[in-house]
């Protein structure tokens, strides 16, 4: 049971983590207005390029480390858990950007949202399948959006740079 709640564990971190910042920064290089879509597009594969190893290898050395101090765990599962964690957040980071590929960019940063927060619904509903869980996923991990975004429009204003 312990192994499954593991990988549920690094499905949901790696999901959240990817709808959060890939879109988070998106919105917020997108809403900057001062980027070409070929520049919000490069930024946000970075991001999912250079998020989802840095994950995937998190997941793997916390998990070799909790592995040498408590000999009952199993090592084999690091790496799967690793793979659990790359993959749902090069997936999910994907699934944001994929709006900016498609649209207009002025558009494409709202559509991008939207996934995110039905995503991250969902994704509040694997627990217990209760709304409330779902709400709660959206409204906590959207306030981060909402960061990317108010940064992005203050540099509109010349207040960053």
């Amino acid at each position: 049971m312990k192994l499954q709640t593991d990988y549920i564990r690094n499905l949901i971190f790696g999901t959240e983590d990817a709808l959060v910042s890939t879109v988070g920064v998106l919105f917020g290089v997108a809403s900057s207005g001062k980027y070409t879509p070929t520049q919000t597009i490069l930024t946000g594969l970075i991001v999912i390029a250079v998020e989802s190893i840095s994950m995937g290898v998190g997941s793997f050395l916390t998990e070799e480390s909790v592995h040498e101090i408590d000999k009952t765990t199993h090592k084999d599962n690091s790496l799967i858990g690793a793979g659990i964690m790359f993959l749902s957040y090069f997936l999910a980071g994907m699934a944001t950007i994929a709006p900016y590929g498609l649209i207009q960019t002025g558009v494409a940063k709202y559509v991008s949202v939207g996934i995110a927060l039905v995503l991250l619904f969902l994704l509040g509903l694997i627990p217990k399948r209760r709304a409330k869980d779902g709400a709660r996923m959206v409204i906590i991990a959207g306030l981060a959006i909402l960061v990317g975004f108010l940064i992005g429009r203050f540099d509109t204003f010349g207040i960053l740079f």
